[in-house]
């Protein structure tokens, strides 16, 4: 099992300043490697997940998904890559999700309400697309997306 224990009391207590381990990546990118292959449908499996979970929110994307399926698998596999080796690109990817929450609420009016059901639909679709799933590789998955949506609430909804 994976150590989460952590000192912010968000999600599993994990948060912004408290990096998934390198137990927690190598799981990741284990995980990763099986669906890096398979972007296309690792997005489908997320969209088709995201909108079961929060119908409501079908009305922020694009009829045509092409472009926004490339954007999240793009998004993902970097911010699982700068896990991999997080003293040389860990801040720089935190800097990045912090600009990414802020243009996610201020352009597409994202709310803190939607980011449960995004790592609701991250953590099945990586499942359903990677075909090898334990409590373990599910906990990682979890750790990860609670560190990259810290960042983006972080300051995507600050008041301007």
């Amino acid at each position: 099992m994976i150590d989460t224990r952590a000192g912010t009391g968000r999600g599993l207590g994990l948060g912004p300043d408290r990096r998934p381990s390198a137990q927690a990546m190598t799981i990741v990118q284990q995980s990763a490697a099986a669906v890096t292959d398979r972007p296309v449908a690792l997005a489908e499996a997320f969209y088709r997940h995201l909108f079961q979970l929060a119908p409501d929110v079908r009305e922020m994307f694009p009829e045509d998904m092409t472009a926004q399926n490339e954007r999240l698998c793009r998004a993902l596999l970097a911010a699982v890559q700068a896990l991999v080796d997080p003293d040389r690109f860990a801040a720089g990817m935190e800097n990045t999700l912090r600009r990414l929450g802020h243009d996610h609420a201020h352009r597409y009016a994202v709310k803190p309400e939607h980011y449960p059901y995004v790592g609701h639909a991250l953590v099945r679709a990586v499942r359903d697309v990677s075909g090898d799933w334990t409590v373990a590789t599910s906990s990682a998955w979890i750790w990860v997306y609670d560190w990259m949506s810290a960042h983006m609430l972080a300051s995507g909804f600050r008041l301007e």
